[in-house]
């Protein structure tokens, strides 16, 4: 059978190969973007190491726990996002902490400043 004698054009067929299992190609494509997402961090680690590590001083700006969404939380728990200015720069950073051990807004906290090889500086609260 011929493009021509045939009753549905390939617009056609296409559309209804789409009305059929256009929802599971989007569902296959964010599952894949999703499975991409929480790859790209663990690669971007292993690719630029942290070289150096700085002891600095900051004060709480604003706190929130994490994650906002509690359902997506399973496996991971809560804990602390921290807004800090830091004392030698004046710059915000976040910095993440357990909530076992909450920073009040406007005290005084010591952050490890960790230095990466390609430059970048991430922080972490130290434990402890």
């Amino acid at each position: 059978m011929d493009m021509e004698t045939s009753q549905f054009s390939f617009r056609n067929r296409l559309l209804l190969l789409w009305d059929e299992f256009g929802e599971a190609a989007v569902g296959v494509a964010m599952f894949c973007a999703l499975a991409l997402g929480l790859l790209i961090p663990a690669m971007m680690r292993q690719a630029d190491p942290v070289v150096g590590t700085q002891l600095v001083r900051g004060i709480v700006e604003y706190s929130t726990t994490m994650p906002l969404n509690p359902k997506i939380a399973v496996g991971q728990g809560f804990h602390y996002r921290y807004e800090v200015r830091l004392a030698d720069t004046a710059e915000l950073v976040f910095v993440d902490g357990e909530l076992d051990a909450p920073r009040m807004i406007g005290s005084e906290v010591s952050i490890e400043r960790q230095h990466h090889k390609h430059g970048a500086d991430t922080y972490r609260l130290p434990n402890g």
